[in-house]
């Protein structure tokens, strides 16, 4: 036979003086952490798209496939996170009565410290965060291109006088290298 209470949490005797509370966590302390949250995952972006970069710049393309994942988890993830600040920023904002469209600055003037600082300062960091990773970014795509071109200029000298390719409208056409990198009669 089954005790009553089987399955279920016991109640705890009042004697006890233990009570069950539940306390609720302000938004802003929840946008904090969201902006520190992204803080640590740019850095990690930007170790991720330095490591491509070594890769890339070593001609280590074993590893590319396993790198280039790691840097598109790491984009998924960011752009989880910034999805939940945002809406932890539209909550914020309309509690401390600002369009819910406001930025951080706007939301950091109106907080009041302990947040003015912090939220400033995450700012600044996230700001600079963004511009080394558009660069390196940058850097890295032409590093591909580059590659990719020195690649098909192999091939050509390799197969021949041609190898064909797209065109920008999804037709084919010959790509004739650009110079003779191989001396074929060696």
């Amino acid at each position: 036979m089954r005790h009553p209470s089987a399955g279920r949490t016991p109640d705890l005797p009042a004697w006890l003086g233990v009570r069950r509370t539940v306390t609720e966590v302000d938004d802003r302390d929840l946008l904090s952490r969201q902006l520190w949250l992204l803080r640590e995952q740019l850095e990690q972006l930007l170790c991720a798209l330095d490591i491509q970069q070594l890769v890339l710049a070593n001609n280590r393309l074993r590893w590319l496939p396993m790198v280039s994942e790691n840097v598109e988890h790491l984009v998924d993830e960011i752009r989880a996170s910034d999805g939940e600040r945002v809406a932890v920023s539209r909550r914020v904002a309309r509690r401390l009565g600002l369009a819910e469209d406001a930025t951080l600055s706007e939301l950091a003037a109106a907080a009041g410290e302990p947040y003015t600082a912090s939220w400033r300062q995450n700012r600044l960091h996230l700001v600079s965060l963004q511009a080394e990773i558009d660069e390196i970014a940058s850097a890295n795509h032409e590093l591909g291109r580059r590659g990719a071109a020195t690649t098909r200029e192999i091939l050509v000298a390799l197969n021949g006088d041609t190898l064909d390719t797209y065109d920008p409208h999804g037709g084919t056409r010959p790509l004739a290298p650009t110079a003779p990198r191989f001396d074929r009669t060696a």
